[in-house]
């Protein structure tokens, strides 16, 4: 990958040697880099991060004789006898400033993507699309991070022509130095909804951290937003620079105004399947169906809206040209599959069961919703639903409206738990005072009561931010439905 002397180079660092011979780093190949000694390999460089329960320096030595050819730290004291090092002031900068200087020698096209709901959705689809066609190196699991970030660009293979980075944000100014690292010549917004509004303390702050993905657009970089959101798509005409340029995308077949290049939704209708839908770029004016019918497993627009962000990158990437990459395409969208706490869908010999408790957002709420009564038609309903987390001032009020929506999809049964939870059943039962609604202590209380209550046939769904553990409840429930 680097020469030693390269990384110096690159992160601002000076060497310092613990050898008895001399040493020079402009001859000592680096094959990778780590930040964990389980899985480091010979010849990496191992960057010694440090956190506030962890020092990276404590393991420098473990580094070396697992195969290091250097470390990385922020104190020379670290750099053990007979090894070579780098100081720095800050390693995980550090890290950052070789993922740039990696991006740009990689040469590879970077697309990445943020927003508050669908991202990681949005990522892998747009991954799954492009590979049709092209190598793609993506962001695997939720490494969407500075430090998971990082080691996404820093792990691509030499042959990589698209990355695909995921940014993720809890307060503002955390996309500004991602997309600073990443430099991507295709952005993404999926969306702007209440994720964090603890934080931000409105969703017009919120638009502007998502809005920071722009800050790091290379020149003539291309920035594609959710066009069904007015304000998003005003607000991002309005302060992206000139030399940059703006697409859309909209689960409709409404026309985007002033956008130059957009993509609708057309013939959208559904399925027992899920939905189907045609495609049509608008371009300059000029129209180009995107030819047939796709299908796609999902319900309502979200869906719809996250599958066309993969098809317009798809087209500007050059893909999406020829019958066969369309029907080649089609067949990637198609076979794509919920992940493991983001809607899997598990048949057991008991029950249906829906893991989509990785995390939760009034958003991303009503879409699990949406999507489960759809799927679970002729079974009894049942729902285990944790609070949503990081609302801060808003909590009661959102926890209301999802009350709200959750009354209109017909569950039998929910069983809530969290400090929100009279909140949603007064919500719930503005609309349905019908609903049967358990208040629960905590997830165990939760996997007590649900366990008393099911019968074979049920359908259950699983939705919670991440902290309540429902991810493990619901793989709790899939052993006991194949019991």
């Amino acid at each position: 990958m680097f020469t030693l002397e390269e990384i110096k180079r690159a992160i601002g660092g000076k060497s310092v040697y613990k050898t008895s011979e001399p040493v020079y780093a402009a001859f000592i190949n680096v094959a990778g880099v780590s930040t964990d000694t389980r899985t480091i390999e010979k010849d990496d460089v191992f960057f010694a991060l440090r956190g506030e329960r962890f020092n990276g320096g404590e393991y420098t030595g473990a580094a070396i004789d697992k195969g290091a050819c250097a470390v990385v730290v922020d104190n020379e004291e670290y750099v053990p006898e007979g090894a070579v090092g780098i100081v720095v002031s800050d390693t995980t900068k550090a890290l950052g400033l070789l993922a740039a200087y990696y991006r740009f020698k990689l040469g590879a096209k970077v697309i990445a993507v943020t927003g508050s709901v669908g991202k990681t959705t949005t990522r892998t689809i747009i991954a799954d699309v492009l590979r049709t066609g092209l190598r793609v190196h993506s962001t695997k699991a939720n490494n969407n991070n500075e430090i998971g970030m990082s080691k996404t660009i820093l792990s691509a293979p030499e042959d990589t022509e698209i990355l695909v980075v995921e940014m993720g944000m809890r307060g503002a100014g955390e996309i500004s130095l991602l997309t600073n690292i990443a430099k991507p010549d295709i952005a993404v917004i999926t969306n702007v909804g209440y994720s964090h509004i603890g934080r931000l303390g409105s969703r017009d702050n919120i638009m502007r951290a998502k809005m920071e993905i722009a800050d790091g657009l290379t020149d003539g970089g291309i920035l594609i937003v959710n066009g069904d959101d007015s304000k998003l798509f005003e607000h991002a005409r309005r302060i992206l620079p000139i030399n940059n340029l703006i697409a859309a995308v909209s689960a409709s077949d409404k026309a985007i105004e002033m956008c130059p290049e957009c993509i609708n939704a057309v013939d959208v209708t559904e399925t027992e399947d899920g939905t189907e839908f045609k495609a049509r770029i608008t371009r300059l004016g000029q129209e180009i169906d995107l030819g047939g019918t796709l299908s796609i497993n999902l319900y309502g627009s979200a869906g719809v809206r996250n599958v066309l962000f993969a098809l317009l990158c798809a087209h500007i990437c050059g893909l999406a040209a020829t019958e066969e990459s369309l029907s080649l395409i089609k067949e990637a969208v198609l076979s794509g599959k919920a992940m493991d706490g983001r809607g899997a869908i598990t048949e057991t010999k008991r029950y249906m069961i829906v893991n989509d408790a990785y995390n939760a957002s009034p958003e991303s709420m009503e879409n699990a919703f949406l999507n489960f009564s759809k799927r679970a038609k002729g079974r009894r309903k049942v729902l285990a639903l944790g609070n949503m987390l990081e609302l801060g001032d808003y909590a009661p009020q959102l926890h209301e409206m999802t009350g709200k929506n959750c009354a209109k999809y017909g569950f039998d049964k929910v069983f809530i738990t969290g400090d929100n939870a009279d909140d949603f059943i007064r919500g719930a039962h503005m609309i349905d005072m019908g609903l049967e609604i358990s208040k629960c202590r905590d997830s165990a209380d939760v996997a007590v009561r649900l366990g008393d209550y099911l019968r074979d046939g049920d359908a259950i769904l699983f939705k919670a931010s991440h902290s309540f553990g429902f991810e493990k409840l619901a793989e709790d429930y899939i052993e006991k439905g194949n019991a």
